[in-house]
């Protein structure tokens, strides 16, 4: 996965760099291009006793088409791409009759030891489909704000630390996990200059399904790199 990221970054980077170099006019091209986001999400609403890091970095790949309207500065975009996001907290998740919980992770094992954790995140990764309405002006200075669609691909958590009942170093990946909402739906906005620019992403669906789980979701923030 990091090698494949690695990879998505170096080719957005050349492309969007030759796609920049390419329309110096001030008006949209119809054209396809790629991109990436660097995100951080914050975790709304956490459970009492459970805190998630401030920092929690994502990463958003995508492809979009854009479309002008007519010869103005305005333009529609529509496309496709990944969402990978990862919420680390002091929280161990489990479930229990059919209902998903945080419960914090202890100070101490059943033999009264102190125990820690290096790792302990929730891994979300989501196929988006984002739509855009977007303006460019005469100086350089780029704005959207549109709104993504969401499918869940992929749910896990991953530990590695002490385990809480006899302090054993442990690690674990744990993919079957229930109760997670399908699908996220929420605005975008974007706003920069020239293919650099500031995103952020506000879901309006929680993490997990209602009634069955936290009411958790997250606030993305970053930097979006791609022509635009």
């Amino acid at each position: 996965m990091k090698r494949a990221i690695i990879f998505l970054f170096s080719f957005t980077l050349i492309s969007s760099s030759l796609l920049a170099q390419e329309s110096s006019d001030d008006k949209f091209l119809r054209k396809f291009s790629t991109g990436i986001d660097i995100i951080n999400d914050f975790v709304m609403d956490a459970p009492d006793g459970i805190e998630f890091r401030s920092f929690n970095p994502g990463v958003n790949v995508y492809g979009l088409y854009t479309f002008p309207i007519n010869e103005s500065n305005f333009a529609f975009a529509l496309g496709a791409g990944l969402g990978m996001h990862n919420l680390h907290s002091n929280g161990l998740l489990s479930d229990t009759a059919g209902v998903s919980f945080f419960t914090k992770f202890p100070e101490k094992d059943e033999n009264d030891n102190s125990i820690s954790y290096k790792k302990n995140k929730l891994a979300l990764t989501y196929l988006d489909f984002p739509f855009e309405l977007r303006f460019k002006s005469d100086n350089g200075i780029r704005f959207a704000i549109g709104f993504k669609i969401g499918v869940l691909l992929n749910a896990h958590t991953k530990f590695k630390g002490d385990d809480p009942v006899d302090g054993d170093n442990i690690k674990i990946k744990e993919s079957a996990l229930p109760n997670f909402q399908s699908w996220r739906f929420g605005p975008s906005v974007q706003i920069g200059y020239k293919w650099v620019n500031l995103t952020g992403f506000y879901s309006t669906t929680r993490i997990f399904e209602e009634n069955v789980g936290p009411e958790i979701f997250p606030v993305s923030v970053g930097i979006a790199l791609r022509p635009f």
